[in-house]
C-alpha cells in the first residue's frame, strides 16, 4: 500500500512538473506580446490622462483686467445645413464682477433692430440683429451686438442647437422639453422680449443650482467634456478659473447677487423654469395655439417623423465629406433622441471625420477625447471600439 502511495505521489509530481514546464515555455513565449500590450495600454493612458489631467492655471494671466470686470458674451447661432453663417437666435452677456461680488446677465432680443451690410436686406425682419450674424458674419454680429449693450465683450461662448441638447442630457435635463421652453416665444403676448428674459432666468438658475463654492472641484474631465462642446475663444484653464471665481461668490447660497437685466429694455416677467412641470406648462402657453403655428415651428421637433428625417438626412449623406464635417462640427447626433441610436451615429461621423484629418496628433486628440466622454458616460462598449482605432491610430495591431 506504501508502495502504491508513493508512486501516486512521483506520477502527480511528474505531471505536475510536466505542467509546469509547460506553463513556463507559454509564460516565456506570451512574454513579447504582453509587453507589447503592455506598452499599448501605458500610450494610450498616457494619452487619454493629457486630455483628463485639470490643465495648469496661467497664475500670471488675469481674466479680469484692471477693472476687475469680466464679460462673456454668449450666443446661441441657429446653424442649418448648407449655411454659412448661422443666426444669432439667443444672445445673453454674463458680466462678472469682482469689484461687488456680482454677476450681471443681460439678455438681447433676437428682434432687436441692427443695421446690415450694404447690399444686405430686402424686408423689415431682415433688419433684426439676429440676422446681423447670418447675413454679415458672426464677427459683424457681434460689433451689432456690442453697439447694442454698448460695452465690448472680453470673451466669447457660442453654442447651437446640437450642442445645447448635448449640455441638457450631461445636466441631466428634459431635452426636447426643455428646448421647447427656451424657444416659447409664440406663448407669451411679448413675444421675442420675454423669451430672451427666460434665456437669463435660465442660466441663472442652472448658475445657482450647479456652481457652488462646496462644489467649486467638479471633476475636471466633465468639466473638459462640457467645455468640448461648447465653442469659445476663453482656453480651458481660464474656463476653470472663470468658474473658480462664479463659485467664490457662494451664489448657491445669495442668488441675489446675480442680477438679471435687458438692452433694450421691456417689461417682461421673471418665469421659473421648472423642469418637472415642464410638459404642463408648454401646454398651457402653447397648447391652446399650437395649431396656429406653422408646420416649422420648433413645436413639432419631438415628433417620431421629425426624428425619422434627421436619420434619413444623415444615412444619404453619409459618404459626403462637407456634410459629415459639418455634422462633426456641430454635433449633430445630439439631435437624435433614442440612446443607442445617437451614439452609434456619434460614432460613424467620428470614423468618418477621422478620415478627413491629415495631421496624426489632432486624429488622436479627437480619438482621446471621444474616449474620456464615453468613459465619463459609462459607455464602456464604445470607450473600447473606439480604444481599438486609437491603438491602430499608434501603430498597435488589434489585440
Amino acid at each position: 500500500m506504501k508502495n502504491k502511495i508513493i508512486i501516486l505521489v512521483i506520477i502527480l509530481v511528474g505531471i505536475f512538473g510536466w505542467f509546469s514546464v509547460k506553463g513556463i515555455f507559454w509564460y516565456k513565449a506570451q512574454a513579447a506580446e504582453r509587453k507589447i500590450i503592455k506598452t499599448q495600454n501605458e500610450t494610450i493612458a498616457n494619452i487619454i490622462n493629457s486630455r483628463r489631467v485639470e490643465a495648469p492655471k496661467e497664475e500670471t494671466d488675469d481674466l479680469f483686467g484692471e477693472d476687475k470686470i469680466a464679460r462673456v458674451l454668449l450666443i446661441g447661432l441657429d446653424n442649418r445645413i448648407g449655411q454659412k453663417n448661422g443666426h444669432c437666435d439667443a444672445i445673453q452677456l454674463i458680466t462678472l464682477d469682482k469689484n461687488t461680488d456680482t454677476i450681471t446677465i443681460t439678455a438681447v432680443p433676437r428682434g432687436t433692430y441692427s443695421s446690415l451690410p450694404p447690399g444686405m436686406g430686402v424686408t423689415s425682419s431682415d433688419y433684426y440683429v439676429s440676422n446681423s450674424c447670418g447675413l454679415g458674419g458672426l464677427e459683424y454680429g457681434i460689433k451689432q451686438i456690442e453697439k447694442i449693450l454698448g460695452v465690448k465683450a472680453d470673451y466669447l461662448v457660442t453654442v447651437n442647437f446640437s450642442e445645447t441638447l448635448g449640455i441638457l442630457r450631461l445636466l441631466r435635463l428634459p431635452t426636447t422639453e426643455t428646448l421647447q421652453w427656451l424657444r416659447n416665444r409664440h406663448g407669451y403676448t411679448i413675444g421675442e422680449p420675454q423669451r430672451a428674459r427666460n434665456h437669463s432666468t435660465f442660466i441663472k438658475q442652472m448658475l445657482v443650482k450647479f456652481v457652488s463654492a462646496k462644489m467649486s472641484k467638479i471633476d475636471a474631465a466633465l468639466q473638459y467634456i462640457v467645455f468640448k462642446v461648447i465653442k469659445t475663444d476663453l482656453s480651458f484653464a481660464q474656463a476653470q478659473k472663470l468658474l473658480d471665481a462664479v463659485a467664490a461668490m457662494d451664489i448657491s447660497n445669495h442668488p441675489e447677487k446675480i442680477k438679471l437685466t435687458m438692452k433694450p429694455f421691456f417689461y417682461v416677467a421673471d418665469i421659473v423654469y421648472d423642469p418637472e412641470h415642464i410638459t404642463e406648462y408648454l401646454d398651457a402657453t402653447l397648447g391652446p395655439i399650437r395649431h396656429l403655428l406653422s408646420k416649422n415651428s420648433f413645436t413639432g421637433l419631438s415628433g417620431e417623423s421629425v426624428q425619422a428625417n434627421l436619420l434619413a438626412v444623415i444615412e444619404k449623406n453619409k459618404n459626403n465629406a462637407e456634410f459629415t464635417a459639418w455634422a462633426w462640427q456641430n454635433n449633430l447626433w445630439l439631435q437624435i433622441e433614442n440612446d443607442e441610436m445617437r451614439l452609434s451615429v456619434q460614432y460613424d461621423l467620428l470614423n468618418s471625420h477621422l478620415q478627413s484629418l491629415s495631421d496624426k496628433k489632432e486624429r488622436e486628440a479627437v480619438i482621446a477625447d471621444y474616449i474620456l466622454e464615453m468613459e465619463n458616460r459609462g459607455e464602456l462598449v464604445w470607450k473600447e471600439k473606439a480604444r481599438v482605432n486609437l491603438a491602430e491610430e499608434l501603430g498597435y495591431s488589434k489585440q
